[in-house]
């Protein structure tokens, strides 16, 4: 019994070290997938500033605004469509450079709020699991793994320490 609960018990910690080393590996598949969707996007725009450039609008809100207030509703749902456009991508953009700046724990945070989802779910439909190269994510991961691990570990040994004692106190 002893030698089943050590295996089974090894056998969950590598299972949770190779999970936690899985959050570097889709953070860079995730700044992959942001950067193809950034220039993608990005030419979109760079359109929207050839388009009001070449109407004589000052600038693409400039441009924006007076599509939104014709009377004809395709163009103003055409104008919503490039307001929504523009919004995504400065999303994207500021998703990019934090996720390049962030920390292991950080990454985690943000991949765990319920409006990355969607994104999220591309990106996992086509994850290839791997091991990080850098160090410092091999570091936090096991960091991260060891501290799973043990949490539960420590409310089975108070449980057994208090036991104890009172076996203790009544003989």
């Amino acid at each position: 019994m002893g030698i089943l609960t050590r295996l089974i018990d090894k056998v969950l910690f590598a299972v949770l070290f190779i999970v936690t080393l899985q959050v570097p590996v889709l953070n860079q598949q995730y700044l992959q997938y942001l950067n193809g969707y950034l220039d993608a996007t990005g030419e979109e725009i760079a359109h929207y500033v050839r388009l009001a450039s070449d109407h004589g609008y000052s600038s693409v809100d400039v441009m924006i605004e007076a599509l939104l207030n014709n009377e004809t509703a395709l163009v103003r749902d055409d104008a919503q469509h490039k307001l929504a456009v523009i919004e995504a991508y400065n999303e994207a953009q500021f998703a990019s450079q934090y996720l390049q700046q962030a920390n292991y724990f950080e990454q985690v945070g943000y991949f765990v709020q319920p409006n990355q989802y969607p994104r999220l779910q591309s990106v996992i439909n086509v994850f290839e699991p791997s091991l990080p190269l850098q160090p410092e994510s091999v570091g936090s991961a096991l960091v991260t793994a060891l501290v799973i691990y043990l949490f539960p570990w420590t409310g089975v040994a108070l449980i057994r320490r208090r036991r104890r004692a009172k076996q203790r106190h009544f003989v």
